[in-house]
């Protein structure tokens, strides 16, 4: 089954205002249509309409307000033009649009929205005003999840935009597309705005990887992804999707690499991280390098002092040759488990390093704790320990114990039949 490549999708984000015919209001809302457009020839309509001074004080006092952040009394000014009998429809309509802003500025998009709406189906409002706004609606409804909504806006503007729309414009249309699954069309739009540009932009790249990667088209997004950690190498998710991909291909070795790269320059942060980065160094035989990374993760806090990661640290030392270094993660783990394999462990380590006493004392206490796989071979082991501590009696018992499984019985009996040759031989004197 492949594995779920998880990609953050960025939707579009809120941050410059859509521009007023005469002012320009603060900024909210993410760069304009007619910023992100590129115009052939001038628009073709109505005249350009004037505010009055009475119309165009009270706006850019709202505007001041909404600056100070005081949208209460921003909406209080707005308010009066759109009641006022002397204002002209054209400027209640740009006092309904400056309102949008201010709701946006109040975090309010369901009410920005619906100003925005308004004020560009009001009929009052320039073609180019009305262009604008209609794009910002489709970024405000994407925003706040009205998807389709979002898409008829984006369609609605393409339709009636002038000229050819810029990169950025169809970035926007692929992400409505992708939210939408429709991965046909995202992936058109998204290349088609990559096209426009001399230098790849990263959301743009990272929208085509989520494209190729949903579907599952693990080959067409390889060359993307590393080409995309080459050229934005600090950026983690490129590399963990690089790694996954090649994994999904058959490329163990490359995705060991990938991994490494992200192990050398800091990404790996949280103890799982950590952990499985020493894993695969001891999986890939270079176990003193996952002992290290174990050995300072647990010491700085890192990786957290769990039976499995002391287990593994245990392993890597015990992989490296390094049994004395073996014996106090094996031991901890030893205690904090509930079943004595790591006492067993920490026996074989002692009898590694010809610890005879130690090693006994650890198989006991591995016998005593259960929950062994395989017990029988604990008692021989036992067995071997005490007879090299010359406990011939206690040593024949262990033996004996071990003869009771099949497995073990030969090689229990051969030990009990060389102690007792070499008592009778004492004996003899």
């Amino acid at each position: 089954m492949h594995r779920h490549l998880a990609i953050i999708v960025t939707l579009a984000v809120l941050s410059q205002p859509a521009s007023l015919p005469v002012l320009a209001p603060l900024g909210f809302l993410e760069a304009t249509a007619q910023e992100t457009r590129q115009k052939k020839e001038k628009p073709k309509g109505r005249r350009s309409q004037v505010l009055s001074k009475r119309a165009y004080a009270k706006i850019e006092e709202a505007q001041q307000l909404l600056a100070d952040e005081d949208y209460a009394n921003a909406l209080v000014q707005l308010q009066q033009i759109r009641d006022g009998a002397k204002f002209t429809p054209y400027e209640k309509a740009v006092a309904l649009q400056t309102a949008g802003f201010v709701y946006a500025g109040q975090g309010d998009y369901v009410k920005t929205i619906a100003a925005f709406e308004e004020a560009a189906n009001s009929g009052d409002l320039p073609p180019r005003v009305v262009s604008d706004l209609v794009y910002n609606l489709a970024q405000l409804n994407l925003a706040e999840g009205r998807n389709a909504r979002a898409l008829d806006y984006m369609t609605r503007w393409f339709a009636e935009v002038e000229g050819e729309p810029t990169a950025g414009a169809y970035g926007l249309k692929a992400q409505i597309h992708l939210v939408m699954e429709d991965f046909t069309a995202a992936e058109q739009a998204v290349r088609k705005a990559l096209s426009k540009v001399e230098t790849p932009r990263q959301n743009w790249t990272r929208l085509l990887l989520s494209v190729l990667l949903q579907q599952e088209r693990y080959g067409e997004a390889r060359p993307i992804l590393e080409d995309a950690a080459l050229r934005w190498p600090g950026v983690k998710a490129f590399w963990q999707q690089l790694t996954a991909v090649y994994y999904e291909v058959g490329e163990e070795q490359l995705a060991f690499v990938a991994q490494q790269v992200m192990h050398r320059q800091n990404m790996l942060k949280t103890s799982k991280e950590l952990a499985g980065i020493a894993q695969l160094y001891l999986y890939h035989d270079i176990p003193i390098k996952a002992a290290n990374v174990l050995q300072t993760g647990l010491d700085d806090g890192r990786i957290e002092k769990t039976v499995k990661n002391y287990e593994l640290l245990a392993q890597s030392y015990m992989h490296a040759r390094e049994w004395d270094k073996a014996v106090a993660p094996l031991t901890l783990a030893a205690e904090k488990s509930d079943k004595g394999r790591f006492y067993e462990q920490l026996g074989q380590s002692y009898l590694q390093d010809e610890k005879w006493r130690d090693a006994e004392k650890a198989f006991v206490n591995a016998l005593n704790k259960g929950g062994l796989r395989d017990a029988a071979n604990t008692w021989l082991l036992l067995g071997i320990a005490r007879t090299r501590v010359e406990k011939w009696d206690a040593a024949i018992d262990a033996f004996r114990k071990a003869g009771d499984d099949d497995d073990t019985a030969k090689d229990a009996f051969r030990w009990i039949r060389s102690i007792e040759r070499r008592l009778a031989a004492q004996a003899r004197g």
